[in-house]
């Protein structure tokens, strides 16, 4: 599977300048960032951010909400994660200055010096293959491919496995820990303050878009996760330095992103490898996640996650025979409870969502049959409020449900009692824009309070960024309502397919 760092900088530049690169959140097919990104690529050009400012005594960084922030829930409790549109302005200007010619070959040959034969990385960005319907889903393929089917290999050569990953890792990023990790420590010091350097240029442009703050870098796009990667893998090749000082060879590290697994024939050895990484990343501002921490000699048992062996031990409900899926169940009912039960034991789980998933695709042929979906809309409604991770499958699911709802009055009111009971999570913006993909034609829409929401419904003076800071001359014909494309949004009718919003094709749903 190809990686970004395979490709060209004309190519690579192009890559991250692809709407669904600028934000791998996904959103309804109207929503679509590349009419605001084509418009600054053209306005712009290879102008750099000094030419295109307001006023040349402030800068980006001196104004808030540069960036659009979108609260995404991450769990059942009280876990929230900032998804970031970042400032299409800024964006572009990064992109351009991390894919110049001279840039680009830098950065490949950096990762080619901080790359350490006992360190595999497996989270670089990858490019989507003719198979893979977007590159977030080639992304998805590579953690089974590359990760869980790795780590059981590697069982036949190690006897322990140390699982850790890190706490927060984009929010503790220290933005001149970038710049370090492209030139050096000591050297990115010295010349901290030298302008055109690429890593000064990364670190002021992250502080442009957050207010001048050095910690933490903007999640939610794939440049992001690239940045990110730069800042690892120095600490994969300073963890490799250190070991090989205290004569530790014999190891075997795969790495996902923030997400480690040390394999080795020695507890004590694995125990003194586990203190060095927590070493080198407390350098960096990092600290491993104690909640997420273990050592085992059950590896094969272990790199398999705990919602996936419980379903294959439990006796799958769904199976696959020419192509045709079918369920060991009576019913949709049937399958909705023990999905419903499989949620309360391992909600938010990656197994959870795949059950939802099938489920979804079944319905397509069994609507019509189905009388009891007021009870399916209340099993999943629930399912949902716990497992945010499949938010859109369910709304799916719903849509599909309340077009067997007799009365628009009926919908409305069942609509609404939905988004009542997802209000106990309040602003929630990823909520509020799938919910919205099946309230639209309601006729009493519902009021949103997230602004992309409210530029889908043809509001006024609503700004997502704060581009005070740009020259009128850029910006006096900045398309921002052009984000909601009315003639898809028009189109679109309440019901959300399943292909709308599955990273997968049907068939790739079954173990």
């Amino acid at each position: 599977m190809k990686t970004i760092l395979e490709l060209s900088d004309v190519k690579a530049r192009r890559y991250f300048l692809e709407s669904e690169n600028y934000c791998s959140m996904q959103f309804p097919k109207y929503i679509d960032f590349k009419p605001v990104i084509d418009y600054v690529e053209a306005t712009v050009g290879n102008k750099e951010l000094k030419d295109i400012l307001k006023d040349s005594k402030r800068m980006p960084s001196d104004y808030e909400n540069v960036n659009h922030k979108i609260l995404v829930k991450k769990d059942a409790q009280y876990s929230y994660r900032p998804i970031q549109l970042i400032n299409p302005y800024l964006y572009y200007l990064l992109v351009k200055a991390i894919t110049n010619r001279s840039n680009w070959k830098n950065i490949k040959n950096r990762f080619d010096e901080l790359t350490v034969p006992n360190i595999e990385v497996m989270s670089i960005p990858k490019v989507k293959g003719d198979s893979d319907k977007s590159h977030m889903s080639a992304s998805v393929s590579a953690w089974w491919e590359n990760v869980e089917q790795k780590s059981i290999q590697l069982a036949l050569s190690y006897r322990y496995m140390f699982v850790t990953d890190i706490t927060n890792c984009y929010g503790a990023i220290y933005t001149h820990t970038i710049a370090w990790a492209l030139m050096g420590k000591e050297k990115a010091k010295e010349k901290r303050e030298k302008p055109g350097l690429l890593g000064n240029m990364i670190d002021r442009y992250i502080q442009g878009m957050q207010y001048g703050q050095t910690n933490g870098i903007p999640q939610g796009s794939t440049l992001s996760d690239f940045i990110a990667e730069i800042v690892l893998a120095y600490a994969d090749k300073r963890l490799s330095e250190e070991l090989h000082n205290k004569g530790i060879s014999n190891y075997h590290i795969v790495r996902y992103r923030d997400d480690y697994r040390i394999f080795c024939n020695s507890k004590e050895d694995i125990e003194r490898i586990a203190f060095f990484l927590q070493e080198v990343l407390a350098d960096l501002n990092f600290q491993l996640n104690g909640k997420k921490t273990y050592l085992t000699e059950d590896i094969i048992s272990e790199s398999i996650k705990p919602d996936k062996r419980a379903y294959i031990s439990g006796g799958p409900i769904y199976r696959k025979s020419n192509k045709r899926i079918y369920s060991t169940l009576s019913n949709l009912q049937q399958e909705a409870l023990f999905i419903y039960q499989f949620s309360k034991m391992h909600p938010n789980s990656g197994t959870l969502t795949k059950l939802i998933t099938i489920f979804a695709q079944r319905l397509n042929s069994k609507i019509a049959s189905c009388n009891d979906y007021l009870v399916l809309i209340s099993i999943f409604t629930e399912i949902a409020l716990y497992s945010p991770k499949s938010y859109k499958i369910v709304l799916s699911i719903i849509s599909k449900l309340l077009s067997k709802v007799p009365t628009t009055d009926e919908r409305e009111r069942i609509v609404n009692d939905i988004y009542t009971k997802f209000q106990r999570f309040p602003n929630i913006g990823e909520i509020q824009i799938w919910i919205q993909r099946i309230t639209y034609n309601l006729p009493h829409p519902i009021s949103y309070t997230e602004d992309i929401c409210k530029i889908v419904n043809g509001e006024a003076n609503i700004i997502l960024w704060n581009n005070d800071w740009v020259g009128d001359a850029y910006k006096s014909a900045f398309p921002q309502c052009k984000i909601c494309t009315e003639w898809i949004r028009d189109r679109y009718t309440p019901i959300i397919d399943i292909n709308e919003i599955s990273l997968f094709d049907n068939n790739d749903y079954t173990y």
